[in-house]
């Protein structure tokens, strides 16, 4: 550790900063609970109302993917009429800057809510790492604190909700650091904030719902590794490095498709929720962002299918792509874990050779490190619910498709996640007049 950083860490500032930071992850620990508990339970009333109302199946999955996304433009539109400094800029950029807004909480985590349980292909870590950020950046704001320890307590925030939503702390942690794009220096004072943030949202996770950790799958992946290992990681690295250009392909022919619907907000989502419950009455388990459905896919992949289980990773991005451009609030980790654990199951049922646990843990790692950006993050993850034997799989397998999507600046869901959310600015939130007559106002 530096000099300059020990002395900076050393300060009475800062560990009075700790201690704040402590106060106000408790709360959005809760918050991430409750809202993530919230979506566990909506699905069940979304099956079950599919099943009772007595309307063929796929229609009732269209008409809700439409409805959401009528609510949901309403919802944006709402956000934008009462923004007072949205600003323009990125997610990642507004933590730097230590400008998180923090007014339209509430709001934007109701219209989350409501696209994803339409049916929408986004995760909740999204919106709710808003909310902590703005949470931790309102409490700045009444401490009167500098933009530095702002910044501090808005990646505190972030942190507290990614260690609730994942019940390992070191993981929510590193998470946190590569989300924001904040794993620099000072690396020790930033990584303090976030180790210590996820550990109490964990605590919270754990005293609510006595529940170990619950790490990704759902499912736990036993495995032993041998030198042959090491072959497939990186072979598995080189598919997530395939896949992140796929991703690119297909967010980039989702945005394109929908920028002419840039002038009616309304029906821009409604698009998306049609489109999405089109895909979703073909295959249901494209529906929601993957989190419950990827033990189902991972217990049960045999039995769908090489194909099925193909077209089932290939289509979860197609629908999260649209859900993204179209406007649904939302992030990208568990859509991505679900698509990369179909296409590990199927890697294994065409080539045998591979086994499971190998062909499971590469492909995450590979897709988590090339698509996602966050190796660091996927490494320790997959350690906690992939036998220890298999950790130098994700690691090789994290690695290769990371440099080797950075060096050749393949798809990037961080960088999709963040222009979609200009995107939503600039439709909802930066109208001029003309913009505003299109849409009726």
């Amino acid at each position: 550790m530096q000099l300059e950083e020990s002395r900076r860490i050393a300060q009475t500032g800062y560990i009075r900063l700790l201690v704040w930071l402590v106060l106000i992850a408790i709360p959005i620990g809760v918050l991430t609970v409750v809202y993530v508990w919230t979506i566990h339970k909506g699905e069940g009333v979304y099956h079950a109302l599919s099943a009772s109302l007595g309307i063929p199946q796929w229609l009732f999955t269209v008409l809700v993917g439409a409805l959401g996304g009528l609510l949901v433009g309403i919802g944006l539109r709402l956000l934008g009429e009462g923004d007072e400094d949205g600003g323009g800029e990125g997610f990642a950029r507004q933590i730097t800057e230590g400008s998180v807004p923090y007014n339209g909480i509430v709001l934007l985590l109701i219209t989350s809510l409501i696209g994803i349980l339409s049916g929408a292909s986004v995760g909740p870590e999204g919106p709710l790492s808003h909310a902590g950020a703005g949470l931790g950046a309102w409490l700045a704001a009444k401490r009167g604190y500098s933009k530095e320890r702002t910044r501090l307590l808005s990646l505190g925030g972030v942190s507290a909700v990614f260690g609730a939503f994942l019940g390992s702390p070191m993981s929510a942690a590193l998470m946190t650091l590569e989300f924001t794009r904040q794993l620099t220096v000072p690396i020790y004072a930033n990584l303090i904030v976030t180790t210590i943030a996820s550990l109490f949202g964990a605590l919270v996770m754990f005293v609510i719902t006595r529940a170990p950790a619950p790490g990704t799958t759902g499912y736990p992946i036993e495995g032993s590794f041998t030198v042959g290992s090491i072959f497939w990681a990186v072979i598995l690295g080189l598919v997530g490095l395939a896949w992140a250009f796929l991703f690119k392909i297909i967010f980039g022919l989702a945005r394109r498709f929908s920028q002419p619907l840039d002038r009616y907000p309304l029906i821009k989502p409604m698009v998306g929720g049609l489109t999405f419950g089109l895909i979703g009455a073909w295959m249901p388990l494209t529906l929601f962002s993957g989190q419950y459905e990827l033990g189902t896919l991972l217990r049960q992949g045999e039995q769908l299918g090489v194909w099925m289980l193909l077209l089932l990773a290939v289509f979860k991005l197609v629908t999260m792509s649209v859900s993204l451009a179209t406007g649904f609030p939302g992030g990208y980790v568990f859509p991505v874990f679900f698509s990369a654990g179909a296409l590990g199951s199927a890697i294994h049922l065409l080539f045998p050779i591979i086994p499971m646990p190998v062909a499971v843990v590469g492909t995450l790692a590979g897709v988590g490190g090339g698509v996602m950006r966050m190796p660091f993050a996927i490494i320790l993850l997959l350690a906690v619910v992939s036998a220890p034997t298999l950790l130098p799989v994700s690691i090789i397998a994290a690695l290769t498709s990371f440099m080797t999507a950075t060096f050749l600046d393949a798809g990037n869901a961080q960088r999709a996640m963040e222009e979609s959310q200009l995107d939503i600015q600039e439709v909802y939130f930066e109208e001029d007049e003309e913009g505003k007559d299109a849409a009726g106002r």
